[in-house]
C-alpha cells in the first residue's frame, strides 16, 4: 500500500510550483488516504539530447510520488517526436528520424533518474502500441475529436490568424498523446502548463470510451537566462542537468535579480520556510541580491549535484572574479552621461545602464553603452573573435540582457561591472 503524507507533506506538493490541479479535491483525496498505488503518466518527446532544469519541477514530483509508492510510468514519444509537438509554437515542427529520437532518449534516461528513482518507474516507448497501428486506427481515434477542437487552440488560432500553414500531422499530435493515456491507463497526467491542451485530450478521450478520466496535473515553467520559458530549443539560455558545477554555478548568477523567487521556490529543494525568509529578507533589501543569488547558485547546483561540487563551484567562482570586487561601494560618481552612471571602485568601474521594466539590449548594444566598445559593427568582431563573456561565460550575437540585470561584462581582458535599471 502507499505511503500517507501528512496534511503539511501534501499541502506543499500539490501548490509548491504547481500551476493547477484537475480535479485537485478529488486527487488529494487519494492520496491522502493511501488506499491503492496510482499509476501516474509524463511524456517526454526526445526532439533534443539534454533535459533542463525546468523539467526538474516536474521530475521531484514524480519522485516524491514513486517515493509514497505510486507507480511511474515515463513514456518516450518514439512517434510523437518525429511528428513534432505544435505547443507554443508559430509554425510547425520538422520531422526527426526515429534513429535520431532513440538516441536522445537514451541520454534522457540516464537523466530522468539522476532525480526520479528507478523503484516503482516503468519506461515505455509508444512503439509498443502505435507499431501496430493501422490506417484503420487512426480513423477511429480521428472520429473521437473535430477540426473546431483543434482549432480552439492558440497555436492554431494564431497561425491562421497570420495565414501560416497548419500541416493535418500539427493536429493528429494531441490525439496522439491522449490515446498515450488509454494505452497504458493513466490516472494522473503530469506536464508543464504548456501541456494543459494535450492532457486535457487524454481526460477527454478517456470520458468517451468509458474508463474514469485521468487528472492533470500541470506544473510551472521556469525560465531561462534571457527571462523566457526555459526550452530544449534556446541553447544558449537554458541551465542543463548535465552541465559542470562550475558552469551551472555561473548561469544561474547570471539571471536578472527578479528571476530570483521563481528559482527559489520552483528550482530548488529549499525547505520553504527558508525560501520565505530569504526571500522576505531580498524584499527588505536586507539581503543584497548578489548574496542572494549566489545562495541560489549554491543551492542549485547542490541539489543537482552534490555539496562537494557546489562549494568547488563557488571557490571557482570566487577565482573567476577574484580580478575585481563584485561588492561595490557606489560613491565618487564621476560623470552622467543620460544613460548610464560611472563609478570608480577597488580599481575597476560599476555602471548603471538606465532602462525600463521589460527592456532587453543585445550584448553590442550594452558594450557600447558601457564603453567596451566604440561600435556595434565593433562588438560584432569580437564576439565572433569569442572574446565576450556575460558574467564570465562566453557568449555569442544571439545574448541578451533583460532590465533588473545585474552582472559583468568582459571584453578581452576588460570587463565592467553593471547593473541594468
Amino acid at each position: 500500500m502507499p505511503a500517507r503524507p501528512n496534511a503539511e507533506e501534501l499541502e506543499e506538493f500539490l501548490t509548491r510550483a504547481v500551476a493547477e490541479v484537475i480535479v485537485r479535491d478529488e486527487l488529494a483525496a487519494l492520496l491522502r488516504s493511501g488506499e491503492r498505488r496510482l499509476r501516474i503518466k509524463q511524456g517526454f518527446d526526445p526532439t533534443r539530447p539534454n533535459l533542463h532544469i525546468g523539467h526538474a519541477i516536474g521530475l521531484r514530483k514524480l519522485r516524491q510520488l514513486a517515493q509514497w509508492g505510486h507507480e511511474i510510468v515515463l513514456i518516450i514519444g518514439d512517434y510523437t517526436t518525429q511528428i513534432g509537438d505544435p505547443t507554443d509554437r508559430s509554425e510547425s515542427r520538422p520531422m526527426i528520424f526515429h534513429e535520431q529520437v532513440l538516441e536522445n532518449a537514451r541520454t534522457y534516461l540516464e537523466q530522468f533518474h539522476r532525480i526520479v528513482p528507478r523503484e516503482n518507474t516503468r519506461i515505455v516507448y509508444q512503439t509498443e502500441w502505435y507499431g501496430s497501428f493501422g490506417l484503420k486506427d487512426v480513423f477511429q481515434l480521428a472520429s473521437r475529436f473535430t477540426v473546431q477542437q483543434m482549432l480552439a487552440r492558440e497555436e492554431f488560432r494564431n497561425r491562421q490568424a497570420a495565414g501560416t500553414a497548419i500541416p493535418v500531422k500539427d493536429l493528429l499530435y494531441p490525439l496522439l498523446q491522449a490515446y498515450d493515456s488509454i494505452a497504458i491507463d493513466a490516472e494522473v497526467e503530469f506536464g508543464g502548463t504548456d501541456q494543459k491542451f494535450n492532457i486535457l485530450a487524454g481526460r477527454d478521450l478517456q470520458g468517451q470510451l468509458g474508463k474514469p478520466q485521468q487528472h492533470a496535473f500541470l506544473v510551472q515553467m521556469l525560465e531561462g537566462t534571457d527571462g523566457l520559458v526555459m526550452s530544449k530549443t534556446k541553447k544558449q539560455t537554458a541551465i542543463w542537468l548535465l552541465d559542470p558545477p562550475s558552469q551551472m554555478f555561473g548561469k544561474v548568477m547570471s539571471i536578472a535579480d527578479d528571476l530570483m523567487p521563481h528559482y527559489f521556490e520552483w528550482g530548488t529543494e529549499m525547505p520553504m520556510g527558508d525560501v520565505r525568509s530569504t526571500l522576505d529578507a531580498l524584499a527588505r533589501k536586507d539581503l543584497h541580491p548578489r548574496e542572494a543569488k549566489e545562495r541560489l547558485a549554491r543551492q542549485i547546483v547542490t541539489d543537482l549535484h552534490s555539496t562537494a561540487a557546489a562549494d568547488e563551484a563557488v571557490r571557482a567562482w570566487a577565482e573567476q572574479v577574484r580580478t575585481g570586487a563584485r561588492s561595490v561601494s557606489l560613491t565618487g560618481q564621476t560623470r552622467v552621461d543620460g544613460t548610464s552612471v560611472t563609478y570608480h571602485t577597488a580599481g575597476h568601474q560599476f555602471r548603471k545602464v538606465a532602462g525600463k521594466p521589460g527592456d532587453e539590449l543585445s550584448v553590442a548594444d550594452l558594450a557600447v553603452r558601457l564603453g567596451l566598445a566604440r561600435t556595434k559593427g565593433e562588438m560584432r568582431k569580437h564576439l565572433s573573435d569569442g572574446v565576450v563573456h556575460l558574467d564570465e561565460m562566453k557568449v555569442d550575437e544571439t545574448a541578451r540582457v533583460r532590465y533588473g540585470h545585474s552582472g559583468r561584462l568582459r571584453v578581452g581582458k576588460r570587463f565592467v561591472d553593471f547593473s541594468f535599471a
